[in-house]
């Protein structure tokens, strides 16, 4: 459980999130909508801890959170890695204590999981979005959380390759895993137990934006 209770975000002179009170259970589905700049990042980014509240307080419990960001490559290629060795960096502090075979057969085990076994020696700069996606989520996964948090994983996708990677998304909620997954995409959230919209630094349930009439929000 992560709860905000009057919680606001400020970059300097910059109100990004204002006054936000709601629980985020471990287990469930949640959606987010809403326009560019509007705080969906900013969201997140409480959520996960990496930044801290100007004001009001988040509590969390000892729910295990991996985080996939809004990126489309994890390196620029003056570091060359192959898919096996980026999937084995989320074993790094958590499961550190493993020995290099333990570490071996649970790195093979997860890229069996994901289709990424063929893959396994390629260089990630060599991948299809799809296939980058597929990676950066089982990296997230070895870690074995309680909660996986995606900020628009699907940004720049053909559809084939955007319909995958939901159906992906809730393949994992229904094998047990709690969902936060930022979308511009409605549709991409019908098996969510609950949907936000997040603008101008407010978050709201989504069936009051629909209640409103804004059935066709700039997302």
């Amino acid at each position: 459980m992560i709860r905000f209770e009057k919680v606001s975000f400020s970059y300097a002179d910059y109100l990004a999130l204002k006054d936000v009170s709601l629980e985020i259970p471990s287990d469930k589905f949640i959606g987010i909508l809403g326009p560019n700049g509007g705080g969906k990042s900013t969201f997140l980014k409480l959520v996960i801890g990496l930044l801290k509240p100007t004001e009001g307080k988040i509590e969390r419990d000892e729910t295990k959170i991996s985080y996939v960001a809004q990126t489309t490559s994890v390196s620029d290629g003056s570091f060359p890695a192959t898919v096996e060795e980026v999937v084995s960096l989320g074993l790094v502090n958590r499961f550190s204590f493993l020995k290099t075979k333990e570490r071996k057969e649970k790195v093979r085990e997860i890229l069996m999981e994901f289709d990424l076994y063929p893959l396994r020696k390629r260089l990630i700069d060599e991948l299809s979005g799809g296939q980058l996606q597929r990676v950066k989520i089982a990296k997230a996964l070895i870690k074995n959380p309680d909660f996986l948090v995606l900020d628009e994983p699907d940004a720049g996708m053909d559809e084939k390759t955007h319909e995958s990677l939901v159906s992906l998304i809730n393949k994992l909620h229904k094998d047990g895993k709690g969902i936060l997954f930022v979308s511009h995409h409605p549709e991409d959230l019908k098996e969510a137990d609950a949907i936000f919209f997040i603008e101008d630094g407010r978050v709201l349930p989504y069936e009051e934006e629909l209640k409103r009439g804004r059935h066709h929000v700039d997302l």
